[in-house]
């Protein structure tokens, strides 16, 4: 088994900096830095961080953990939302195709075309 040992003083420093100034974004810099460093996953850091900041009574660098993994689950969530969206609007554009391919009425065909457009609209405007 290969051990390795990585330095992130630094970048818990700066993280540790940052949490006291309440700075969001150079925080998470911070976080993406480790994670390069680590090769572990942003909530898996973040993790530890919460957990060592709880036992060692550093109270900015815990809240601000916490802060980044809402964020992280906002931007999961926002994600989802936004492919729900889209897999709706794809499932009736299909059946919109489908019965345009079965009818020969023009006046629903244009319905059809025009319901289309809307759900092509729909996945535009979550993109």
């Amino acid at each position: 088994m290969i051990k390795a040992e990585i330095d992130i003083t630094e970048q818990m420093q700066g993280f540790s900096k940052f949490a006291k100034q309440n700075d969001v974004n150079h925080a998470m810099d911070e976080i993406i830095l480790i994670c390069r460093k680590t090769m572990m996953p942003p909530r898996t850091v973040l993790y530890q961080i919460a957990e060592a900041a709880n036992e060692s009574n550093q109270i900015a660098d815990y809240q601000m953990a916490c802060k980044i993994q809402e964020l992280l689950d906002e931007q999961r969530n926002e994600i989802k939302r936004k492919s729900e969206v889209i897999e709706n609007a794809v499932a009736d554009i299909k059946v919109g195709l489908d019965e345009i391919s079965h009818s020969g009425d023009p006046i629903w065909i244009k319905n059809f075309i025009e319901a289309i457009k809307l759900d092509l609209k729909e996945i535009e405007s979550v993109l």
